[in-house]
């Protein structure tokens, strides 16, 4: 079965084939993934992307789930995580003491102010074209031919997606989801 991890960035995959822009990475694909993608139609099973779809503006966040729908097969799965805007506007409005060490440990882009409304400015601003929220994303996933399916970190229905993600929930702010192509 084909299995692509799209934005591999330097956490390449074994087994998959890895897709980034930066071919100093050393992916096995090097692709603009807001551009079609050098695959053939359905001939993926898998698909795997962590923190990628946030460094897409909107529109070619449709166009990267489209052809994600074209190049899986019917049936097949994207394992895609995202930071969660809900709960990085929680985090500053309730618990900004722990998005501020956070970001120090698992970021490391010294802060001036040492505050959580610089880290949320840092996060929306360096972290991404788009944030989304649940409804949001799913509408979209559905849209683009998915049924998204939330699911808790490193757990999933494919054997093959379970334990894929680095970004734990209690030290990040990402949102899990299974995707389902229908």
């Amino acid at each position: 079965m084909v299995k692509i991890n799209f934005g591999c960035g330097q956490e390449k995959l074994e087994g998959w084939i890895n897709v980034d822009l930066d071919a100093s990475y050393r992916p096995e694909v090097v692709a603009d993934l807001s551009a079609n993608m050098p695959f053939q139609t359905a001939c993926a099973g898998l698909m795997y992307s962590e923190d990628f779809i946030v460094q897409l503006d909107l529109d070619s966040a449709y166009l990267f789930l489209r052809e994600c729908h074209r190049v899986l097969k019917p049936g097949g799965i994207i394992r895609l995580l995202t930071p969660d805007l809900e709960k990085l506007t929680r985090a500053y409005l309730y618990e900004p003491e722990w998005l501020v060490a956070t970001w120090k440990q698992f970021v490391g882009i010294p802060l001036k102010t040492q505050s959580a409304c610089e880290v949320f400015n840092l996060g929306i601003r360096l972290a991404g074209q788009f944030h989304y929220d649940r409804k949001t994303l799913t509408g979209i996933l559905n849209e683009c031919g998915f049924h998204a399916k939330e699911v808790n970190y490193r757990q999933s229905e494919a054997p093959e997606l379970r334990g894929l993600d680095l970004r734990r929930p209690d030290e990040s702010i990402s949102m899990y989801f299974d995707c389902y192509r229908f």
